[in-house]
């Protein structure tokens, strides 16, 4: 079997030596659109990481696996095409399961508190006590839309810390003992309201203008996923003070990070460059998982195949 991944991988030995048992494998650092063709010639497995592998899918033998070591595959063109002429595409699913959901908390108790206020001004001299105001999240509402693996996660800690839940969701099958809420009703009734749906064209800016103005006026927004929100709206009411204040792991896909000065410049935005994902357990288990999908397509059965 020949294996080819096209970027770094960070990896301890045993996983190196877990793939490597498997069959010959290519290990590249990077790999350049003018690379990849050469690179993935006869290859049985393409494992990718942050390189969209739309551009040469089609172009891989029959049957071969690309196996993502994200969860996402949504970007990925061709898909269904692929899966006719034997091209399987397999994902991590819920390998940061726990990592974002205590990320979107995180998020959440950074802007209740003004953290990062009292950090930069602090840093600059300014040193005085206690001017920094701000809410306590026992006795408030989370509103939670998606509810998935991380949203139900998100609610289990929320309770923990005393905040009543609510959830909207499609699968309202899947609340448990979780009160369902529209999304208006969500909006106008949460203190705290995360965003943990996936993005798909339902959902593709969904959080706008008219959304905004049915927030309570000091609402909470935290969000983990990307496009959700539209962001010249979100500016709007930030500056009206239409909400408390917002906090973002911002996932711009392909290259840098590029935000609207409203945004980097408002003492009332917390902002994380796509890191929900990215702990020292989350990232053991994605490459075990994205590994044993490699195992599962070699011995015959693939398994978190996604077209």
């Amino acid at each position: 079997m020949k294996i080819v991944v096209l970027e770094k991988i960070e990896r301890s030995k045993a996983q190196t030596k877990r793939l490597e048992q498997l069959g010959r494998v290519d290990w590249f650092e990077s790999s350049s659109d003018d690379e990849i063709p050469e690179r993935i010639r006869g290859a049985d497995v393409v494992l990718v990481d942050w390189i969209d592998p739309s551009g040469f899918i089609l172009s891989m033998k029959s049957p071969s696996l690309v196996a993502l070591m994200s969860t996402g595959y949504g970007w990925i063109q061709h898909r269904d095409e692929a899966r006719k002429q034997g091209i399987l595409i397999s994902n991590v699913p819920e390998y940061a399961t726990e990592a974002v959901a205590e990320h979107l908390i995180g998020l959440a108790l950074c802007v209740a508190r003004q953290t990062m206020v009292g950090d930069h001004n602090l840093r600059t001299g300014r040193t005085e006590k206690g001017y920094l105001e701000g809410v306590e999240l026992k006795g408030r509402r989370m509103g939670i839309i998606g509810f998935g693996k991380i949203g139900r996660r998100v609610a289990e800690i929320s309770r923990c810390l005393g905040m009543e839940v609510v959830a909207h969701t499609r699968h309202r099958e899947k609340r448990g003992d979780v009160p369902y809420g529209s999304l208006g009703e969500l909006l106008s009734s949460s203190d705290v309201i995360c965003v943990s749906c996936p993005l798909n064209n339902e959902s593709r800016g969904m959080l706008n203008k008219d959304s905004f103005n049915t927030m309570k006026r000091d609402a909470i927004l935290v969000a983990a996923t990307w496009n959700i929100i539209v962001l010249d709206d979100l500016i709007e009411v930030l500056q009206n003070h239409r909400i408390r204040g917002v906090g973002l792991d911002v996932a711009v896909e392909g290259g840098k990070i590029e935000l609207p000065k409203e945004l980097l410049n408002s003492d009332r935005v917390v902002l994380t460059p796509h890191v929900g994902f990215n702990t020292v357990e989350a990232k053991t288990r994605q490459v075990n998982e994205c590994f044993s999908n490699i195992e599962a397509f070699i011995t015959g059965n693939p398994k978190n195949v996604v077209n």
